[in-house]
């Protein structure tokens, strides 16, 4: 088992809401910026009193401990209040990407019996058609514009509220379904907590860095790394509703950012934007990048740094337990670090033994950052959970003589090629240090009694990629059983929400021989996209 160092101090110090956080800042510091938005720029003082604002609108429409508030917005001012007041009432708040379908949210209300739905109808045009479709009335906000609200249901059953922040549900944040249906994750007033001290204390992150974030805050990396990091130390974050490479590209310029923490396809972008328009990326105030929620690349990691300029950070974590690990700044390739304080993690084989030094076998995890489980979910909590209080990541990784953890591949995504396993994060790795290629996603399709190796190849901008070619590479690279039977080049990856490759929509197009998408391994292909387009 490898232990991170002792964080029993830390963790006894620690607020009982992550709100109390902001309520810390404004008695402290109630004129320094908490948050920026494109016009505006809120103080630690003026989120305060905002959240005071929306504890009050809370309260008048029945929300009460342990109800459930779902909110549905994108990054800006709306929601940021809203969750505060959530956690101020210790009801449970259910965060919701505005870029859902209607079909996704629909669902999750019902199925969390919310005892609200707000739709953050200033913030977002899609927030706000969810509300009108959801029959939501609109509320004048005196402070921040325009908010749909859902009829209080009456019906909704409290959970029980625990005045310790390590059992008291914070948040539910539904998994991103990058590879199927998500699953409603009970995240704690700690792991919240934790999440952001962690990234602060390891990163040395403090009161004068703004960061910019681009993480829906729906999400563990934008609620937990980004939002709650920089509310634990004071420093700012910019509220990035729709990303474009250009807006971040004129923040650099302006040398008002500090920090940029993203998953590995922003990065993607930014650099594709910065080679196709000769636009810098490099600013004299930028001290960090860092990244998680991905696998990341080295020829991504190498790009990036020398694009930026600085040293990228990784980490490892999932929304079921974060952080597990996080690198040093400066570890080459795609290490992701070692544990962090107050997290044991063990390297298992499929009977659940310790594996030696460099061998593969399944991360197993429990910490602080750990959930509480999958909300109405007993079967899938069940199965998640290991002896000990370990959580099953899922995750097949490998432990150097140092205690450094590097990521190979996922559970369920290995390929059985022939009685070999084929992990697709080592195969898509290799295939992403070819001249050319920006980024890689490998996936296994069934064939007769066993599973082929199909890549999935996007070029960077401006350059020619042959599938043939890569093949070839593959063959000088990759043991047999490892190269691909197929090799598609396609015009960019599918991209949820998160900034994730959606696997899920690889699978369903590995049908499509003939998608408009997709070219035959006989073809070349120069990459090229729109650099204006915000993710959808």
């Amino acid at each position: 088992m490898f232990s991170g160092t002792d964080a029993t101090a830390m963790l006894d110090a620690l607020p009982a809401r992550f709100s109390h956080f902001v309520s810390q800042r404004a008695a402290e510091i109630p004129d320094r910026p908490a948050l920026l938005v494109e016009g505006g720029v809120l103080t630690y003082g003026a989120l305060w009193r905002a959240t005071g604002e929306a504890i009050e609108l809370l309260t008048s429409r029945g929300v009460g401990p342990g109800d459930r508030v779902m909110m549905v917005g994108e990054n800006g001012l709306q929601l940021v209040p809203l969750m505060l007041a959530v956690s101020e009432l210790d009801a449970w708040g259910v965060p919701l990407n505005a870029r859902m379908s209607d079909r996704e949210v629909a669902s999750i209300r019902d199925f969390t019996n919310c005892r609200l739905a707000i739709y953050c109808a200033t913030d977002s045009p899609d927030a706000a058609e969810h509300g009108k479709l959801a029959g939501a009335r609109l509320h004048k906000d005196i402070l921040f514009g325009d908010l749909a609200i859902g009829e209080t249901d009456p019906d909704a059953r409290p959970e029980p509220v625990h005045e310790s922040n390590a059992k008291q549900t914070a948040v539910l944040v539904f998994t991103s379904g990058t590879t199927g249906e998500p699953k409603g994750v009970r995240m704690s007033h700690l792991g919240l907590i934790y999440m952001g001290l962690n990234m602060a204390q390891l990163r040395g992150i403090n009161s004068q860095d703004l960061l910019y974030n681009i993480s829906p805050i729906s999400h563990t990396i934008g609620l937990g790394a980004v939002l709650m990091t920089a509310f634990s130390v004071g420093a700012c974050v910019e509220l990035i509703g729709r990303f474009t490479p250009a807006h971040l590209a004129g923040a650099l310029a302006e040398e008002r950012v500090s920090i940029v923490i993203a998953v590995p396809m922003a990065f993607q972008r930014m650099l594709e934007y910065s080679e196709e328009n000769g636009v810098s990326l490099r600013s004299a105030r930028l001290r960090m990048i860092a990244t998680a929620g991905a696998v990341l690349d080295p020829g991504l990691k190498r790009r990036a740094e020398e694009g930026f300029g600085v040293p990228l950070g990784n980490s490892y974590g999932m929304t079921e337990m974060n952080p597990i690990a996080r690198s040093e700044i400066g570890i080459i390739d795609t290490e992701v670090g070692f544990p962090q304080p107050g997290t044991d993690f063990r390297i298992v084989n499929g009977e659940g033994e310790d594996v030696g030094s460099g061998e593969e076998g399944e991360v197993w995890a429990r910490g602080p950052g750990q959930m509480l489980g999958y909300y109405r979910n007993p079967e899938e909590t069940k199965k998640t959970l290991r002896p000990g209080g370990f959580i099953a990541t899922g995750d097949i990784a490998v432990m150097d003589e140092a205690g450094m953890l590097r990521i190979v591949g996922r559970n369920k995504e290995v390929i059985d090629r022939s009685g070999f396993n084929v992990y697709p994060v080592e195969v898509a790795s290799g295939l992403g240090l070819y001249p050319g290629v920006a980024v890689a996603a490998v996936l296994g399709r069934a064939i007769a009694g066993s599973e082929e190796v199909v890549a999935f190849v996007q070029p960077l901008p401006g350059h020619e990629l042959s599938a043939d070619a890569l093949m070839e590479w593959a063959r000088d690279r990759l043991t047999a059983y490892k190269r691909p039977s197929e090799i598609r080049l396609v015009r960019e990856m599918p991209i949820g929400p998160t900034g994730k490759i959606m696997k899920i929509r690889l699978k369903q197009m590995l049908g499509n021989v003939g998608h408009a998408c997709f070219l035959s391994s006989t073809q070349r292909w120069y990459g090229s996209r729109s650099t204006t387009s915000a993710w959808a």
